[in-house]
């Protein structure tokens, strides 16, 4: 498979109607565990410092990430959202970039990025919670 039509210039166009949380948890996109699976770790970790990368040079700041600081973020992405999907990187980058997280305040670095995953992840669960408990209200109503 290749990984360069997960890349953020190739997904802002294919994913653009990919607009809501509950969009992205039902696209048909994989997720970063899947890749990792069909690619390898390298592959994936290579592919999130792209994301990185670009986020990096979308924002007019004084503080831009080192390549250290990019390779961290990174690996900590993947360790503690390995089950997200590409339309939820897309998501919250896109996010970014309309200011949805907030100032930059001039610098941006990890903990910041890692911030704004941790938000769609609290806003993903609430979303994937309710799908599931109106799908089981469903099933309860056709018994």
């Amino acid at each position: 498979m290749k990984l360069v039509k997960y890349s953020p210039r190739t997904s802002i166009v294919g994913l653009k109607k990919v607009n809501t949380v509950s969009l992205c948890f039902n696209s048909d996109t994989p997720s970063l565990a899947e890749l990792k699976k069909d690619n390898g770790e390298d592959k994936v970790l290579s592919l999130l410092e792209i994301w990185i990368l670009d986020i990096n040079d979308f924002f007019n700041v004084n503080n831009k990430m080192k390549p250290g600081q990019i390779k961290e973020t990174a690996i900590m992405v993947l360790q503690d959202f390995y089950y997200l999907k590409i339309a939820d990187l897309n998501f919250v980058f896109t996010n970014a970039k309309k200011g949805k997280y907030g100032n930059l305040y001039g610098s941006l670095d990890g903990s910041k990025i890692y911030q704004w995953f941790s938000e769609h992840d609290n806003e993903r669960a609430g979303v994937v919670y309710r799908e599931r408990l109106k799908e089981h209200d469903i099933i309860k109503s056709n018994e």
